[in-house]
């Protein structure tokens, strides 16, 4: 019986913890702040899904292309602006400056449509305390179950980049620290890694090929190489690959690697999982959008001058990485060794081999044939 159960664990762990986490990442919502001062006014360049903005603001019908998008947010504008105001404040020494929503537009980032918000806010002065205040996608909307917001900032001299998520809906300009930035993304890259489905099971499938302790150590080791190698490179070198190019190839890596597992043909893991690494470096990235001057929009793909805190936040959020992957390691692979030492080791290995490589499939072929 405590065999049966052993064996039940590690296939339901697989199929309940996949089900839960695909819905995760799924809804969770990924939003980008440029927040630039001019003299007395405040631009406020707002990023924001456009799908789970029509659902918290009701933007009508589905859209099915730019177009209708850009028409159902020019429409909805009044409606727009009543929701952000009392959602997205700005305010110098206690006073919250006046907002205005100037105009609206779509883009395309990793294959999702982003409406576009260019808001103003009108201050008492130009100079004392700014005050930044974020409660988009609250938890009593029930639109998206995590969002996340990444915001750059540029008030006179004063530089930087913060988070804003459920748990941080403040920030006052210039009191932010390289350690509490650091602490943010550090979280934001543990969060991305065990809330994305797809890497998960592609380092679930690399522990349960693992012979050893020893040989899992060299397939990670591996895999934390390559993927901070593109993750680092995209960020600061503009390397730019499209998600549409991208996303596929991720799915297929582990339905390749979990193939592999059932044929027995691991022999050539290191070189496999390196290149694999080189593109999951490039998912990492694509959620991980940054720059260290002042524009209109997020980066695109352009080189960027790698400043102290910009390089302290992109190790932080790797370091993350690498963390929630530890964390994996810690709850997968006990229990892999001790499905090993029972009589179901075998059938239970396959089977869950089996699941992770329906998963990389069904990914492959909804991104690349459905997108």
């Amino acid at each position: 019986m405590r065999r049966w159960m052993t064996f039940c664990g590690l296939v339901f762990f697989l199929l309940g913890f996949g089900v839960s986490t695909a819905q995760a990442h799924v809804i969770a919502s990924t939003g980008y702040s440029t927040v630039t001062q001019d003299g007395q006014q405040v631009n406020y360049l707002l990023s924001l899904e456009y799908d789970v903005l029509a659902r918290a603001v009701d933007l009508g019908s589905p859209a099915t292309d730019d177009d209708h998008r850009k028409r159902a947010l020019q429409g909805a504008k009044d409606r727009l602006e009543e929701y952000l105001d009392p959602r997205v404040v700005v305010s110098l020494d206690g006073a919250a400056c006046e907002p205005v929503l100037q105009s609206t537009s779509v883009s395309q980032r990793a294959q999702k449509a982003y409406a576009e918000l260019a808001l103003t806010f009108s201050c008492a002065g130009s100079q004392g305390a700014y005050h930044l205040q974020y409660k988009v996608f609250e938890d009593s909307e029930a639109v998206a179950d995590d969002h996340t917001n990444l915001v750059e900032y540029h008030f006179g001299e004063r530089t930087g980049r913060t988070v804003f998520d459920r748990s941080h809906h403040d920030f006052s300009v210039g009191d932010s620290s390289m350690v509490t930035s650091s602490v943010q993304f550090g979280r934001m890259g543990v969060e991305h890694i065990l809330l994305g489905l797809d890497h998960v099971l592609f380092v679930i499938a690399l522990i349960i090929g693992a012979k050893s302790f020893r040989s899992l150590l060299q397939v990670t080791s591996t895999f934390t190489l390559a993927h901070s190698v593109t993750l680092i490179s995209t960020l600061v070198g503009g390397i730019n690959v499209p998600a549409i190019v991208v996303e596929p190839l991720i799915a297929l890596s582990i339905a390749f690697v979990a193939v592999e597992n059932l044929l027995g043909s691991t022999r050539h893991r290191l070189p496999v999982v390196f290149g694999f690494g080189l593109l999951h470096g490039l998912g990492f990235a694509g959620s991980l959008r940054i720059t260290d001057e002042a524009r209109p929009g997020w980066w695109g793909g352009e080189g960027i001058n790698a400043s102290a805190d910009l390089v302290v936040s992109l190790l932080s959020f790797n370091v993350g990485i690498e963390t929630g992957q530890a964390l994996l390691l810690v709850a997968v692979f006990p229990l892999l060794l001790l499905v090993r030492k029972t009589s179901f080791g075998v059938p239970a290995q396959r089977t869950a081999t089996g699941v992770v490589a329906a998963f990389g499939l069904f990914w492959f072929v909804e991104r690349f044939f459905l997108a």
